[in-house]
């Protein structure tokens, strides 16, 4: 918690004024008496409809303060969060709901980047629910579309750098930041003009690096980013500047996670009809291969059985062999065992005639003698 609270007065931060001014006189509260700050389980919360959340102030590794004073996220947890969704095969596109001041510079970036490269897997969808400022829109700027509910308001698109001073007993921050309205109401302290240029050359360079990532998030110029000042917009003036996609209820959200899931179903059960309807197809064509190569088969032993059959000179032989599906080895030898006999039985027959002959010769001869 001391971690956090010097991080308030000592790191470049991506925040309004009073998410701040507010979130530094709660840490001072909850480091002198933490029992003010103790609330109930918060696990299994269910406030958001989407598939992830980043409400409230967001900070690069630390995860602290309950419900009841506005819990504070971690890049780290939140980069988690996204990688399992990202690996998450029943989620074919990730819903986020965003709501927050913004947060700690340091992984914001990084945590945008991650969001970026996974809706190139799989879409990132965002929706503002609320007020989206600066590291929290550097998030949302990100996915691979932006919506705002339509009273949503978001931006404050720079760098805060508050710097604390103690004289006499009594602390004042001034505050370093890019953007003419992102320190609006910020206390105003005297600061040697080299120190003021030190941490403003600082902010600076985080500022443009902050422009650059909305610009190529966004797809518009950084100068256009640069040059909204650091303001906070309404839905209208946010689409309008390029810095959402379109303006949907909670309503239409949901509707649009539950036909991606429907889409998602028709198609999973689209796709195994086609599966089936494939493997049904190749199965009709091995089969019409097969009776094909069976026919051709057929033909051919066919043929060659009533060659057999007049070679061997019982022609009449070879239509009981093709309806008994007889092979051609058993065609040969049942033919060739009938020629034998037919052969045997023509032998016999033509001595029996002979004989016949002989016998009428003789009597033919006794007659005339």
């Amino acid at each position: 918690m001391r971690h956090l609270l010097q991080l308030m007065t000592n790191a470049p931060m991506m925040m309004t004024i009073d998410a701040h001014q507010a979130n530094f006189e709660l840490l001072n509260q909850f480091y002198q008496n933490p029992s003010l700050f103790l609330g109930g389980d918060t696990s299994g919360r269910a406030d958001t409809f989407c598939h992830l959340s980043i409400f409230g102030p967001t900070s690069h590794r630390f995860n602290g303060l309950d419900a009841n004073c506005n819990q504070i996220l971690s890049y780290r947890d939140l980069r988690q969060s996204f990688n399992a969704l990202a690996h998450d095969d029943g989620v074919k596109s990730i819903f986020v709901e965003f709501d927050g001041p913004g947060g700690e510079a340091s992984g914001c970036f990084d945590l945008a980047n991650l969001i970026k490269d996974i809706g190139a897997i799989k879409p990132v969808i965002g929706f503002i629910n609320g007020g989206s400022y600066s590291a929290n829109y550097a998030l949302a700027s990100a996915c691979t579309e932006l919506y705002a509910s339509p009273h949503s308001m978001a931006g404050s698109i720079g760098v805060i750098f508050g710097r604390r001073e103690i004289h006499n007993d009594k602390e004042t921050i001034t505050y370093f930041t890019t953007g003419e309205a992102k320190a609006d109401g910020s206390p105003h302290l005297a600061l040697s003009d080299e120190e003021r240029a030190r941490h403003q050359t600082m902010v600076n360079q985080l500022g443009d690096a902050f422009f650059q990532l909305v610009a190529q998030n966004r797809g518009i110029e950084a100068a256009q980013v640069q040059a909204l000042q650091a303001k906070s917009f309404t839905a209208r003036d946010l689409l309008a500047h390029g810095l959402i996609d379109d303006i949907k209820t909670e309503e239409e959200i949901h509707a649009m996670m539950t036909d991606a899931k429907h889409k998602r179903i028709v198609a999973e059960i689209q796709a195994t009809h086609d599966a089936e309807t494939a493997d049904m197809k190749e199965q009709i064509q091995a089969l019409q291969t097969s009776l094909q190569t069976q026919e051709s088969s057929h033909k051919e032993l066919t043929q060659k059985i009533n060659q057999l059959a007049q070679a061997a000179g019982v022609p009449e032989m070879a239509g009981q062999l093709i309806q008994d599906n007889a092979s051609e080895e058993a065609a040969a030898k049942a033919l060739k065992e009938a020629a034998a006999k037919k052969d045997e039985d023509i032998s016999l027959t033509s001595g029996l005639e002979s004989s016949k002959d002989e016998d009428y010769d003789m009597l033919q001869l006794i007659e005339e003698a």
